[in-house]
């Protein structure tokens, strides 16, 4: 079954796209009597700058009124979405992660210098499973902003894991590994000293990193791999969002109390207080 982001993640996202939307110039596409153009407004609704699309150098005007517009449409969604007001709540940036956007702002993509062999490609990128390729996939259709074995110094130690995806909703970033030959013993060996290495330099299990296993004749259905990717975000997202008010309860506390039996019921919500 599939599951959907949870509504910690939606807040978080509408909160994200209000900060972005008062950080970008207000700029509109439209057209006049000639030529596609791009309207620069002020805070009343006024013209301030009309910018013509045929111009080479008045293209970036064009972007930002088209990252804008995206910005809106899926606010509006989100906002559909949810039964709750986003201003009531609280972004946690950070978290006490282990990666953050110091970090991912340092990563470059394909820095692993070790070859790689055959000819999977997702976009632009070289990989070097059907299973890496299925997993960026997935990432792309979920939206998500990942780097494909960047180099992390962590403790003046260098590692090169198979993705880093980044919340830019928290400043957080988790890493996830592909594991797609378990089963071989040497292939195992590996594996377990690459998790070894990032438990070694800080990073939790299932909380700064996820592991995604296959073998050589299985490979996890696109089904599995989302699934498994959304509720390491939300995870991450129930830990960073955080009411204004105690009085706020989440959907998920009420509805675990109500299938408790009463005397036990009582006592959490006394605990959750």
């Amino acid at each position: 079954m599939n599951i959907d982001f949870n509504d910690d993640y939606k807040i978080a996202k509408v909160l994200f796209i209000d900060k972005e939307l008062d950080r970008l110039p207000n700029l509109h596409r439209g057209n006049n009597s000639y030529s596609r153009v791009v309207r620069l407004y002020d805070n009343n609704g006024k013209v301030i700058k009309t910018y013509t699309q045929n111009r080479e150098k008045n293209y970036k005007y064009g972007e930002i009124a088209d990252r804008r517009k995206r910005y809106q449409l899926l606010k509006k969604q989100l906002m559909s979405e949810l039964k709750v007001s986003p201003t009531e709540y609280n972004i946690q940036l950070s978290a006490a992660y282990r990666l953050t956007k110091e970090d991912w702002d340092k990563m470059k993509s394909q820095s692993n210098p070790k070859e790689i062999k055959g000819d999977l490609w997702f976009e632009n990128i070289h990989m070097r499973s059907r299973f890496e390729v299925n997993t960026a996939i997935v990432l792309k259709k979920l939206n998500l902003e990942f780097k494909y074995e960047p180099e992390i110094i962590l403790d003046g130690i260098i590692v090169h894991p198979d993705f880093v995806v980044y919340l830019p909703e928290f400043e957080v970033c988790f890493i996830i590994e592909c594991m797609g030959m378990t089963g071989s013993s040497g292939y195992d060996r590996d594996a377990i000293n690459r998790m070894k290495l990032l438990m070694d330099v800080g990073c939790i299990p299932f909380r700064d990193f996820l592991v995604l296993g296959g073998t050589e004749t299985f490979i996890p259905t696109e089904e599995w791999v989302t699934n498994a990717i959304i509720s390491m975000v939300n995870s991450i997202s129930t830990e960073c969002v955080q009411p204004l008010s105690r009085q706020i309860v989440s959907h998920a506390k009420r509805s675990l109390i109500s299938e408790l039996p009463p005397e036990i019921a009582e006592r959490i919500a006394q605990e959750w207080k």
